[in-house]
Parts: C-alpha cells; structure tokens; sequence
C-alpha cells in the first residue's frame, strides 16, 4: 500500500517506480507468497487500481527462481473514491462486481486468489453483504473470500452465510492488530479456533509509526537487545507467535525493509518475552476509526 502513497509515486521520477518493482521482487525472491493490495491503494481518486497494476507488472517483470503461480495476490472491494477525493460505500451486488471485475483487470488475471470485503456499508445489512459477496465466488470471479475490518458479529453473519474454510466460505479477517491497537480480540478468537487467516494490517502501527516504534513502545526495543533484532522484527515474531492464524502483513517500500521483515521469522520470543509485550498497553483508539471511513488504509 505505501507504495502508492501520493509522495511515492512522481511520474517525474522513474526510480520510485523502480525501486516499488525491485521490492516486490526481492520478496519474491526470499520466499514470500502473498501479497495484500487494495483497488482503492491509489495516490488520486483517478488512479484507482494504482496498487494492483504495480503488483501485476512486477509478477509480470519478475525474472528469479520463485514461482509466480503460487503467489497469494489479495485485493479488495467496497470501498469507492470519487472525483475531487470523495469516498463512499459500495456492496451492493452491482457495486461488488463491477469492483471486482475493474480489479481483474488492473491485475491482469482471470480469477482472484482471495477477495476481501473492505468495510461494512451502512445501506445494507451485513448479511445482505455477505450474500452479495458470495455472489463473486459463485460466478467465478474470486477463488476465496475474507473480511477486512470486521467485529466479531459480523463475523459470525459471514461464518452464518458463507460458511468457514472447512464449507470454501470466509478464509481470512483482515484487522487492524498492532502494539499501539489491539481491537476486537474476539474476532482473533473465532479465527484461531475455526482456522481462519488473521492478517493483522498497519502490524508496526502504521507507515508514520513504523521506523520509531521502537521509542514509542520501549518493551518492544528493549526485548530487540537481548535476542539481537530490530524493534519491528521483534513485534513482527510478537504477532506470529500470538496465534497459529496469524500473518502480519507490514508494507515496504525498499528491499532493505523486506529482509527485515524476512529476518523476524527467525526471531524466538522466550514465554516470559511473550508475556511482557502481550501486557503492553496499546493506545485508545483505532488509526481510522469506523466514523472516519475517508481513509484509503481502513
């Protein structure tokens, strides 16, 4: 997503552009298989779908040993921007659609290896929603199907509707989960217990956070010093040892960050380190909250 951030993206300079490609190819390169984009991850309203054409030139350019048809390519839908910046709400079955279709597009494939409803849309009911999502699957659109940013209700709605991984229905919750916000722990619950994927978004408290969370959020620093390894390397080992389901998913805009992120899989947390950053205290409020719903992030 950052890499389609307005200050990322200067059609007077080519190297941003280079340098996003060379990135998602280093991931590729150390292993990496899924990557999480959005049809709204754009720097204007008029270049919606930005962020997915750039992960479809880069699996298109990419020239190592890794194998692009494994690669997990999410995106997803509900949201709209508008002319002069204007966002909304769309999930309606026309809305979702015709979101879906402009994605496959954008990523230049046929099929979308998993879809994710972005935010719930006030006009309807959630099952309403989720009945309209399904919609995607059942014409072939999308193989699989998720959720972004939803409570534990609505969660259970969507398990009602579509099902859980077991019946091919809701396979992954898309949640912001990080050390400054840890909201609907209920939700983490249901997905560790029916074996759905959590993928924590903003996991380093997001892009103006990331590179100094390590002062803002000392436990997480001074547990870095004693098994050598950044801040944001130990939160990353954190987040996966918090449940099984667990699959943060930090932006990078340079290849340097995608090694760091690669070397926190190796990072070891003892019990007691573990018990220590779970009982930090994480700050009030979500970075985009439900009565704010402008943001492209949430």
């Amino acid at each position: 997503m950052p890499m389609s951030f307005p200050e990322m993206v200067d059609s007077r300079d080519g190297a941003l552009r280079d340098r996003a490609i060379e990135t998602i190819h280093r991931a590729l390169d150390l292993g990496i298989t899924f990557l999480d984009t959005s049809n709204i991850y754009a720097p204007s309203w008029d270049a919606v779908g930005h962020n997915e054409r750039l992960i479809a030139e880069a699996l298109r350019t990419y020239a190592g040993s890794a194998d692009v048809s494994a690669i997990v390519v999410t995106t997803k839908g509900g949201l709209i921007r508008g002319e002069g910046e204007t966002w909304g709400r769309d999930s309606t079955r026309a809305g979702l659609i015709r979101a879906c279709e402009a994605s496959l597009e954008a990523l230049s494939t046929s099929t979308i290896a998993l879809y994710q409803h972005h935010r719930h849309d006030p006009r309807l009911t959630y099952r309403e929603q989720m009945e309209n999502l399904a919609v995607l699957r059942a014409d072939g659109l999308v193989e699989r199907l998720g959720l972004s940013n939803a409570t534990a209700p609505e969660l259970l709605v969507a398990l009602d509707v579509l099902g859980g991984p077991d019946e091919g229905g809701v396979v992954s919750v898309q949640n912001e989960w990080s050390p400054r916000f840890r909201g609907e722990p209920e939700v983490l619950d249901i997905c560790t217990d029916r074996g759905i994927a959590f993928l924590p978004w903003s996991p380093l408290g997001g892009s103006t956070q990331a590179h100094d969370i390590g002062s803002r959020y000392r436990d997480f620093a001074d547990v870095g010093s004693e098994v050598d390894a950044s801040a944001q390397e130990v939160i990353l080992a954190w987040l996966l040892q918090t449940s099984p389901v667990m699959i943060p998913i930090p932006g990078a805009t340079r290849p340097a960050t995608v090694d760091s992120i690669v070397r926190s899989l190796s990072v070891r947390l003892s019990v007691k380190q573990v018990a220590l950053l779970d009982a930090t205290i994480p700050m009030a409020e979500s970075m985009y909250p439900e009565d704010q719903p402008r943001s492209p992030l949430g």
